[in-house]
């Protein structure tokens, strides 16, 4: 009987062994692309540029101060690609390049592609006057 003791203490500890690797390789990375507030560094209108907020659940909220604000569905299509509908269109842009602090999108519209550049939301954010 002890030694069936034995190789059950044995088979648990060389199990235990072997899942936790298999644990942690499952265990996605944090995509730096989420839970951000992303502003648009120098947007084409020379309007104060459009916040996106990525979020894990898949919602993308997008904001601008002269825009009212839209909850959208989002998706890593690849590990450089996502994509978003933005009013019935699909929206797809490579992550050219994403770091805690900064995010360059190339956002295919039709069959023109804009470059656009965010940097990370300084606490706390207001949008400037707008002139009428």
């Amino acid at each position: 009987m002890e030694n069936l003791y034995k190789m059950l203490a044995i088979a648990v500890g060389m199990t235990a062994t072997m899942v936790a690797p298999i644990a942690a390789a499952e265990t996605p990375a944090a995509d730096p692309l989420v839970g951000r507030a992303w502003i648009e560094t120098k947007s084409q209108s020379g309007l104060p540029g459009v916040m996106m907020v990525f979020m894990a659940d898949g919602s993308l909220l997008m904001d601008s101060c002269w825009e009212t604000y839209a909850l959208r569905k989002w998706s890593r299509t690849s590990h450089d690609t996502v994509t978003w509908d933005e009013d019935g269109a699909k929206i797809t842009a490579k992550v050219k390049s994403v770091s805690p602090s900064q995010l360059t999108l190339s956002v295919k519209a039709g069959k023109d592609t804009f470059e656009h550049r965010y940097t990370v939301a300084k606490v706390p954010y207001i949008c400037p006057d707008m002139k009428r």
